[in-house]
């Protein structure tokens, strides 16, 4: 005996005929363990706990990233006085040139290396994941580049700054 349902399909309460029987699959194609096996238990479940038990993270730890933090943070602080010293006596000094630009870079790079790792990852973007840390890497080594041709060949980083401070 068969109906229509509302939705437009037709049910049928009689017992699936024998060619039909043929045509079901069972979901799971494993059978089941014999009793005596050592997994048939359920003590002896690899899964501990519910889907609902929270899942378990790993023991924080004081260290993890530590070295990280602590060079941004240098470099950073090592900016203001180094920027406090370059606007106050511009031009006289080489290293001072140096220490600023290599400083100026490192601080980018770092700062960009953040930004691209929390918003470009590399599940969510596979190919732009790949490509970003050597697209800065790159952009630094040119900086430095740039940097080291105008200290030897012009002005120098502070007089530059300088030189546009008071144009």
């Amino acid at each position: 005996m068969s109906f229509r349902t509302g939705l437009g399909l037709r049910a049928s309460t009689s017992a699936p005929s024998s060619s039909s029987r043929l045509l079901i699959r069972p979901f799971q194609t494993t059978t089941r363990l014999p009793a005596s096996h050592p997994s048939a238990s359920a003590s002896s479940s690899y899964i501990k706990g519910t889907v609902n038990d929270p899942t378990t993270y790993p023991p924080p730890n004081a260290t993890h990233g530590h070295q990280h933090w602590a060079v941004e943070r240098a470099i950073s602080v090592a900016l203001l006085p180094l920027t406090a010293v370059a606007f106050a006596k511009h031009g006289a000094s080489g290293v001072l040139d140096a220490a600023l630009g290599l400083s100026l870079v490192a601080h980018s790079h770092i700062g960009f290396d953040s930004i691209f790792n929390d918003y470009l990852h590399k599940r969510k973007f596979p190919i732009a994941g790949r490509i970003w840390p050597w697209g800065i890497r790159v952009a630094a080594v040119g900086a430095i580049a740039g940097l080291y041709e105008m200290q030897t060949n012009d002005v120098g980083l502070t007089e530059l700054c300088a030189k546009l401070w008071t144009a």
